[in-house]
Protein backbone atom coordinates (compact mmCIF):
# COMPACT_ATOMS: atom_id res chain seq x y z
CA UNK A 1 0.00 0.00 0.00
CA UNK A 2 2.88 2.38 1.08
CA UNK A 3 4.19 1.57 -2.58
CA UNK A 4 1.43 2.35 -4.14
CA UNK A 5 0.97 5.66 -2.40
CA UNK A 6 4.67 6.68 -3.16
CA UNK A 7 4.49 5.90 -6.85
CA UNK A 8 1.16 7.54 -7.26
CA UNK A 9 2.70 10.91 -5.28
CA UNK A 10 5.66 10.43 -7.86
CA UNK A 11 3.79 10.41 -10.97
CA UNK A 12 1.68 13.40 -9.70
CA UNK A 13 4.82 15.70 -9.07
CA UNK A 14 6.36 14.38 -12.73
CA UNK A 15 2.97 15.52 -14.36
CA UNK A 16 3.09 18.61 -12.55
CA UNK A 17 6.44 19.24 -13.35
CA UNK A 18 5.71 18.28 -17.80
CA UNK A 19 2.90 20.89 -17.75
CA UNK A 20 5.06 23.83 -16.00
CA UNK A 21 7.71 23.52 -18.04
CA UNK A 22 5.60 22.95 -21.29
CA UNK A 23 3.93 26.33 -20.11
CA UNK A 24 7.01 27.64 -19.08
CA UNK A 25 8.67 27.35 -22.18
CA UNK A 26 6.48 28.89 -24.84
CA UNK A 27 6.38 31.58 -22.23
CA UNK A 28 10.13 32.14 -22.26
CA UNK A 29 9.91 32.68 -26.04
CA UNK A 30 7.64 35.46 -25.89
CA UNK A 31 9.72 37.18 -23.09
CA UNK A 32 13.00 36.55 -24.66
CA UNK A 33 12.77 39.96 -26.98
CA UNK A 34 11.35 42.58 -25.45
CA UNK A 35 13.06 45.97 -27.42
CA UNK A 36 11.07 48.25 -29.81
CA UNK A 37 8.86 47.26 -31.60
CA UNK A 38 9.97 44.94 -34.91
CA UNK A 39 8.42 45.26 -38.78
CA UNK A 40 10.54 41.98 -40.07
CA UNK A 41 9.95 41.39 -43.90
CA UNK A 42 10.05 37.15 -44.30
CA UNK A 43 11.09 35.89 -47.84
CA UNK A 44 9.72 31.85 -47.75
CA UNK A 45 6.77 30.30 -46.37
CA UNK A 46 7.94 29.42 -43.09
CA UNK A 47 5.57 30.62 -40.60
CA UNK A 48 7.62 31.62 -37.80
CA UNK A 49 6.47 31.70 -33.92
CA UNK A 50 5.25 35.10 -32.51
CA UNK A 51 8.07 36.46 -30.98
CA UNK A 52 7.34 39.52 -28.01
CA UNK A 53 7.69 42.91 -29.97
CA UNK A 54 7.67 41.39 -33.13
CA UNK A 55 5.42 41.93 -36.27
CA UNK A 56 6.11 39.70 -39.43
CA UNK A 57 4.93 40.66 -43.25
CA UNK A 58 5.29 37.35 -45.35
CA UNK A 59 6.48 38.96 -48.94
CA UNK A 60 7.97 37.92 -52.27
CA UNK A 61 11.39 38.67 -53.04
CA UNK A 62 9.98 40.09 -56.83
CA UNK A 63 7.91 42.54 -55.11
CA UNK A 64 9.87 43.85 -52.40
CA UNK A 65 12.92 44.17 -54.87
CA UNK A 66 11.03 46.81 -57.02
CA UNK A 67 9.05 48.59 -54.52
CA UNK A 68 10.15 50.90 -51.68
CA UNK A 69 8.46 48.75 -48.50
CA UNK A 70 10.17 49.91 -45.38
CA UNK A 71 11.33 47.15 -42.83
CA UNK A 72 13.50 47.21 -39.61
CA UNK A 73 14.81 43.74 -41.94
CA UNK A 74 14.64 41.02 -44.08
CA UNK A 75 14.65 37.35 -43.32
CA UNK A 76 15.43 35.10 -46.27
CA UNK A 77 14.09 31.61 -45.20
CA UNK A 78 15.96 28.95 -46.47
CA UNK A 79 13.08 27.28 -48.87
CA UNK A 80 13.65 30.93 -51.17
CA UNK A 81 17.50 30.46 -51.33
CA UNK A 82 17.01 29.23 -55.12
CA UNK A 83 15.18 32.41 -55.88
CA UNK A 84 17.25 34.71 -53.72
CA UNK A 85 20.34 33.27 -55.55
CA UNK A 86 18.84 34.77 -58.92
CA UNK A 87 21.21 37.26 -60.69
CA UNK A 88 18.47 39.84 -60.66
CA UNK A 89 18.87 40.64 -57.02
CA UNK A 90 22.03 41.83 -56.87
CA UNK A 91 21.02 44.91 -57.31
CA UNK A 92 18.55 45.02 -54.23
CA UNK A 93 20.77 43.47 -52.15
CA UNK A 94 23.14 46.49 -52.94
CA UNK A 95 21.17 49.20 -52.52
CA UNK A 96 18.75 47.68 -49.73
CA UNK A 97 18.69 50.06 -46.76
CA UNK A 98 17.50 48.09 -43.74
CA UNK A 99 19.26 44.72 -43.43
CA UNK A 100 19.22 41.77 -44.50
CA UNK A 101 19.23 38.24 -42.90
CA UNK A 102 19.88 35.00 -44.71
CA UNK A 103 18.34 32.32 -42.00
CA UNK A 104 19.10 28.37 -42.38
CA UNK A 105 22.89 28.83 -44.09
CA UNK A 106 24.32 25.31 -43.91
CA UNK A 107 26.77 24.78 -46.32
CA UNK A 108 27.60 27.95 -48.51
CA UNK A 109 28.12 31.44 -48.15
CA UNK A 110 26.16 34.62 -48.53
CA UNK A 111 27.80 36.31 -51.00
CA UNK A 112 26.42 33.97 -52.81
CA UNK A 113 23.45 35.91 -53.05
CA UNK A 114 25.41 39.54 -52.96
CA UNK A 115 28.20 38.96 -55.36
CA UNK A 116 27.33 39.20 -59.37
CA UNK A 117 29.38 35.91 -60.38
CA UNK A 118 28.78 33.84 -57.80
CA UNK A 119 25.97 31.08 -56.78
CA UNK A 120 25.11 28.54 -54.29
CA UNK A 121 26.82 26.22 -56.18
CA UNK A 122 30.31 28.01 -56.57
CA UNK A 123 30.53 28.96 -53.10
CA UNK A 124 30.31 25.46 -50.83
CA UNK A 125 31.91 26.01 -47.50
CA UNK A 126 31.41 23.65 -44.20
CA UNK A 127 32.34 26.18 -41.60
CA UNK A 128 29.04 28.17 -42.22
CA UNK A 129 27.20 30.70 -39.70
CA UNK A 130 23.69 29.50 -39.68
CA UNK A 131 22.01 33.12 -40.25
CA UNK A 132 24.62 35.37 -42.40
CA UNK A 133 23.15 38.68 -43.04
CA UNK A 134 24.33 42.62 -43.65
CA UNK A 135 23.09 46.16 -43.86
CA UNK A 136 24.61 48.56 -46.33
CA UNK A 137 25.50 51.90 -44.08
CA UNK A 138 27.52 54.75 -45.20
CA UNK A 139 28.54 53.35 -48.39
CA UNK A 140 29.87 50.02 -47.05
CA UNK A 141 28.55 46.82 -46.15
CA UNK A 142 28.45 45.69 -42.53
CA UNK A 143 27.73 41.74 -42.00
CA UNK A 144 26.87 39.67 -39.10
CA UNK A 145 27.06 35.98 -38.51
CA UNK A 146 25.45 33.83 -36.10
CA UNK A 147 26.18 30.75 -35.03
CA UNK A 148 23.93 28.03 -33.62
CA UNK A 149 24.98 25.57 -30.87
CA UNK A 150 23.15 22.75 -32.20
CA UNK A 151 22.81 21.64 -28.75
CA UNK A 152 21.22 24.81 -27.44
CA UNK A 153 20.18 26.75 -30.40
CA UNK A 154 16.74 26.43 -31.62
CA UNK A 155 15.53 28.18 -34.69
CA UNK A 156 13.18 30.04 -32.32
CA UNK A 157 16.13 30.93 -30.03
CA UNK A 158 17.91 31.88 -33.46
CA UNK A 159 14.95 34.26 -34.29
CA UNK A 160 15.50 35.84 -31.08
CA UNK A 161 19.14 36.59 -31.60
CA UNK A 162 18.62 38.12 -34.74
CA UNK A 163 15.86 40.70 -33.22
CA UNK A 164 17.82 41.06 -30.14
CA UNK A 165 20.84 41.90 -32.51
CA UNK A 166 18.88 44.18 -34.91
CA UNK A 167 17.23 46.38 -31.49
CA UNK A 168 20.91 46.48 -29.72
CA UNK A 169 22.94 47.15 -33.10
CA UNK A 170 20.85 49.29 -35.30
CA UNK A 171 17.85 50.35 -33.37
CA UNK A 172 19.74 51.91 -30.89
CA UNK A 173 22.37 53.34 -33.13
CA UNK A 174 19.74 55.18 -35.29
CA UNK A 175 17.87 56.64 -32.68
Amino acid sequence: MKKGILLLIIIILLCGCNNTSNDRDENLLEDEYLGEILKIGVVGSSLLPDVGNVQYEYVELGEISKDNKKFDALIVMREAFIEADDVKYVDFYEKVDYPVFFFGMKDFQMFAFTNMNMTIENSKDDNVAYVEGFRNFNGEREGVKLYKNADEDSDEKMLVRIFNYINTNYLQSSS
